[in-house]
Formats: C-alpha cells, sequence, structure tokens
C-alpha cells in the first residue's frame, strides 16, 4: 500500500477536525495515543502531525501554560526517571544525534518527537514546544 493510500485510509478513519471543546480535545487525544506506536509509518508519522498540531493549539488557546523552557523540561524530566539520553533514544526511536543536539540547544524539538516524548514522559506534548 502506498503511503498517500495509507494517509488517505488513516484520515478516513480518524478524521481530524477542529478541536472546540474538550470532548473534541480528548477524542484527539484518544486517536493519538492509538496511533502511536515504535516505528510508525510515513502515513501515521503525517497523521500524528496533524493531530498534535490541533492538539497543541487547542491546549495553547484553552491551557496556557506559563513560559517553560523545553530542554530544561527535557533534562528534568530525564533526570527525574534516571534514563541516559542513550536510553530514551532506545525506549522512543528518537536518534541519539537529535536528542544530543536538542539537550545541546542546536536545535528545537519537532512536533512529532514532542508528541514521542509526551507519550514516554506521561506528559503533554506542548512542554516540548
Amino acid at each position: 500500500m502506498s503511503a498517500a493510500t495509507e494517509y488517505r485510509d488513516l484520515l478516513i478513519e480518524f478524521v481530524p477536525r477542529p478541536l472546540h471543546s474538550d470532548a473534541d480535545y480528548r477524542r484527539a487525544v484518544r486517536q493519538l495515543e492509538q496511533l502511536m506506536e515504535p516505528h510508525s509509518s510515513t502515513a501515521r508519522r503525517q497523521l500524528i502531525e496533524v493531530l498534535a498540531t490541533l492538539i497543541e493549539r487547542y491546549e495553547s488557546r484553552d491551557y496556557p501554560s506559563p513560559d517553560h523552557d523545553p530542554v530544561d523540561m527535557l533534562k528534568s524530566l530525564l533526570k527525574t526517571r534516571e534514563v541516559s539520553p542513550a536510553g530514551l533514544a532506545k525506549a522512543t526511536g528518537i536518534p541519539p544525534s537529535t536528542i544530543s543536539n536538542i539537550l545541546a540547544r542546536r536545535r528545537g524539538v519537532s512536533k512529532a518527537n514532542a508528541v514521542v516524548l509526551g507519550e514516554y514522559f506521561g506528559v503533554s506534548a506542548a512542554v516540548f514546544l
């Protein structure tokens, strides 16, 4: 099956739409959790990014958080969980070089990686964006 066909099928199954209520928000989070799996296909990663963007927009509008630093949050969570960057890379499938570059502030956290990190640490992806 081609990536375009798989993506179309996922869109039909999940029907992403703007989030206007807590019920919409909870539905989108459930859908995102259903899509999460190690080594997701390109189509799944694309839909994960779409849903993460919708969720992030809803959270930032309806549940604004005080300014925070995503790198400091990641460092804190790594320390609290007693996980090394290499262990995090292995557990999440995010390349070790990407995690190193994020921790060294050479790059930001992509939306897709924020979703994966949020899932791993059990927090909202928004804390990494």
